[in-house]
């Protein structure tokens, strides 16, 4: 399991489930530092959907940039997964 605490994450492609806006105030209320641009400092780059028509190739600047700087890439599974992990471990600890 990845640890988004205190990384620095950056959102391309459509999600299903959550909005750009929710899912970035959603990994920041859990420790995440959710970015808007590509740069060097990105820890993880979380993929959703890529929709491009027929003749265009299924990738984002903000994905190119990722592969190009070896900068790992986490689908939105795996995101939301870390989310409900991180609710349960606060949860717990309050109660």
């Amino acid at each position: 399991m990845y640890d988004l605490r205190q990384k620095r994450i950056l959102f391309t492609g459509e999600l299903n489930t959550l909005t750009r806006k929710q899912a970035q105030q959603l990994a920041r209320s859990l420790g995440a530092i959710p970015v808007n641009s590509p740069a060097k400092t990105v820890d993880y780059l979380i993929v959703g959907n890529i929709s491009k028509s027929f003749d265009q190739e299924l990738t984002t600047k903000k994905l190119k940039y990722a592969q190009a700087h070896l900068i790992p890439l986490l689908n939105e599974h795996t995101f939301l997964t870390w989310c409900a992990s991180r609710m349960t471990f606060l949860r717990d600890r309050i109660n």
